[in-house]
């Protein structure tokens, strides 16, 4: 890998746990509806609702129909799911471990960084109620700007706040778990990539990140922070 001058993050799953918030928010809804409870296990509810979330992203309100159509006595609607989902998901959030040090790291050692997310404000909650707010030099929810990733205007926002031009693309590394939002638009724009597995096989269709690494710890060598 070429010497790396500023690091770009996604979100979910990379500097936040959003796996272990989905969980709560769906046990609780399993609980909630005798419709699913009374029909399957707690573990087989849970493996099903993970469907809902391929390469962990999701549609509440798309999420919610389909969990209506398979389990018909479901009460409730898509709004209402939606607006659960996200207040339960951003109540519940933490930070992943050792990613907040890696972040005061980056400051304390004058690397530029960022966080580009695809969603809304919610996303903005979710770096407040974790601890990211005063830390992170900024945040694009891609909702919030225009166009979300893969496509290229996400990350060429990036860059202009990185102060860095598009040729410069090379020497940053944008890190995140989605193979088809973040390693693709990534790769897209000629940035480096580094791909969190989270158990997973990169998709052989695909190509490969510039690495793979267990967690966002994994970049304190790399980046000799």
């Amino acid at each position: 890998m070429p010497d790396i001058d500023a690091v770009l993050f996604d979100l979910d799953d990379t500097l936040v746990d959003r796996k272990g918030s989905y969980e709560i928010f769906y046990r609780s809804f399993y609980d909630r509806q005798d419709a699913v409870n009374e029909t399957v296990s707690w573990p087989e509810a849970k493996d099903y609702f993970w469907t809902l979330s391929p390469d962990n992203a999701t549609d509440p309100r798309q999420a919610f129909e389909a969990i209506q159509s398979r389990f018909p006595g479901v009460t409730g609607d898509p709004d209402s799911h939606y607006e659960s989902y996200f207040k339960s998901i951003v109540a519940n959030m933490k930070p992943l471990p050792g990613a907040l040090e890696l972040a005061e790291s980056l400051n304390s050692n004058g690397v530029p960084w960022g966080v580009v997310t695809n969603g809304n404000h919610f996303q903005i909650e979710k770096v407040k109620v974790t601890g990211f707010e005063d830390i992170t030099p900024f945040v694009i929810a891609t909702e919030l700007h225009g166009k979300s990733k893969p496509d290229a205007e996400p990350y060429h926002h990036a860059l202009r706040l990185l102060e860095l031009d598009p040729d410069a693309s090379g020497t940053v590394l944008f890190v995140g778990d989605n193979p088809h939002t973040d390693i693709i638009g990534a790769q897209g724009v000629g940035m480096r990539t580094a791909w969190i597995h989270m158990g997973r096989e990169y998709p052989s269709r695909m190509q490969a990140p510039d690495m793979t690494i267990d967690s966002v710890v994994d970049l304190r060598d790399v980046l000799s922070v």
